[in-house]
């Protein structure tokens, strides 16, 4: 049998070669192009002879591509270069193109390899990068926020993005925003979450949401959107911590293409870790300013009570001692009571200042331990309060800290609570120090008050957590956890 002539191979792999093989002239249109063509742009055979080929050029690359042209007609093959074709469709496709110039024959022969994908990965990881640098060096929410609408814009090719935080008065508040279609409205805008949109869509599914047709959007969100020129949008949820915090979305005046949403989606997850990031934050420093005020607060407060207790106390005494000099070194008579005057004030400063000791830390629990300091809490509460505390010694910070755990919750139970009992609990559960303090009283107690804010505060220094429940009706429970060192438990 015959071998097959070489026309016959060239044809073949002409033919079956998925990458854009062509000759072309320079007189700006193709000679010769393989199926591949049709298959990728959707152009037929026909057009593609017919038209110039810088007529499906993209117009951003029309003049560099003029340019390699040119040194192509001087005999310089060129490797390597990209350039954009606009399909049938309108979709635009990136190619990589080697070339074989034949100068004496007017043509060129070119093979093209499209990269779309692997150069919108690569652009959707620099964005990432891009990103998560700003994440990492703590940049301000407003410049991350910018910078991943603007990202995102770009990547994906469309009009406009734009973020909103979910707020609770059902409301969103614009955060962000990138492109033409969203300039008219100021960041920070807010609009009530309701009828058919993006953010509406997302807010009730906490999934991802497409509207591929605006005109029948609805709400103030939907109608400014419509106005803009949105023809079609996809939204996805910013999940932090659990919490469903706002949305991400991207809008055209054309159809987006699918798979949208999910390069949205990578996007949304250093939003979150940003947005986690700021807010750790920005608790740190809430907590330590009220830490900071409440150190204040408690120094003034000694201060006062030592001015007006023990101190104006221990000026009588003095007082009353110089008067009974005094007298002694006259007749005497007045001495025996001036001198028990000054018995009786120095009694009272001694008393003053035992107070004053007990509010800052009892002797008790310094000596005996939290079991003991508890036990004298309790015996001090117009309720009976059962308590039971198998834990034994413990460090010192974590012993204070369940001290004043306790102390506050029991103060609420005598001053606000009306209960007729209550119950202290501790044990070691875990590398944990689990304590629980209920009540039978009315309930209501502010989780956002001051006094548990500040046991918040005091708890999160050792990495512990309070917890407090307390429907209206129902009685109060504060429970705290305080993590253990290994070394820290005793009996």
């Amino acid at each position: 049998m015959p071998s097959p002539g070489p026309g016959y191979e060239l044809t073949q792999f002409f033919h079956l070669s998925r990458d854009l093989l062509c000759i072309a002239g320079f007189d700006g249109y193709f000679k010769l192009v393989n199926p591949s063509f049709e298959r990728v742009l959707g152009y037929s055979r026909e057009e593609l002879m017919s038209r110039p080929f810088l007529d499906l050029t993209h117009p951003d690359d029309v003049e560099p591509s003029r340019n390699v042209l040119a040194r192509l007609a001087t005999g310089e093959d060129v490797v390597a270069f990209e350039s954009r074709m606009v399909g049938a469709d309108g979709s635009v496709r990136r190619f990589e193109w080697n070339t074989c110039t034949m100068p004496e024959l007017g043509v060129v022969y070119g093979i093209g390899r499209d990269v779309t994908d692997r150069t919108a990965l690569a652009d959707e990881q620099a964005g990432l990068r891009r990103v998560a640098t700003l994440v990492a060096r703590e940049s301000s929410p407003d410049v991350v926020f910018a910078a991943v609408a603007e990202e995102v814009g770009r990547l994906l090719g469309v009009q406009t993005t734009w973020m909103f935080r979910y707020e609770d008065a059902g409301t969103a508040t614009l955060v962000a925003s990138w492109g033409d279609m969203t300039a008219e409205i100021a960041v920070g805008t807010r609009f009530p979450v309701e009828g058919h949109n993006i953010s509406s869509g997302v807010l009730r599914t906490a999934a991802p949401t497409r509207i591929d047709d605006y005109a029948d959007a609805t709400g103030e969100a939907g109608i400014a959107a419509r106005e803009a020129g949105v023809h079609s949008a996809v939204g996805v949820p910013i999940i932090v911590d659990g919490r469903l915090w706002g949305s991400m979305g991207a809008a055209a005046a054309e159809a987006l293409p699918q798979g949208t949403e999910s390069r949205l989606g990578e996007f949304t997850e250093l939003v979150a870790t940003a947005i986690a990031n700021i807010e750790a934050r920005s608790e740190i420093t809430a907590s330590r300013a009220r830490i900071a005020a409440a150190a204040d607060e408690e120094r003034r407060r000694v201060v006062r009570d030592l001015h007006d207790g023990a101190q104006q106390r221990l000026v009588n005494t003095v007082l009353a001692l110089k008067l009974a000099q005094q007298a002694l070194e006259g007749d005497g008579a007045d001495a025996p009571s001036l001198v028990g005057e000054a018995r009786e004030q120095a009694e009272r400063a001694i008393g003053s200042l035992r107070e004053l000791a007990h509010g800052i830390l009892p002797a008790t629990l310094t000596t005996d331990g939290l079991r003991a300091g508890v036990r004298e809490l309790a015996s001090r509460m117009p309720v009976p309060v059962e308590v039971e505390l198998s834990a034994g010694r413990l460090p010192a910070p974590i012993e204070a800290t369940a001290y004043f755990v306790v102390a506050e919750a029991l103060t609420n139970v005598a001053k606000h609570a009306r209960a007729t009992s209550a119950e202290v609990a501790a044990r070691i559960q875990d590398g944990m120090l689990r304590l629980e303090i209920r009540d039978d009283g009315v309930g209501g107690a502010r989780p956002e008050g001051r006094g548990l804010q500040g046991l918040r505060d005091r708890l999160a220094a050792l990495d512990g957590r309070l917890q407090v429940e307390c429907p209206t009706g129902g009685g109060t429970l504060v429970a705290a956890a305080i993590p253990i060192p290994s070394s820290g438990t005793g009996q």
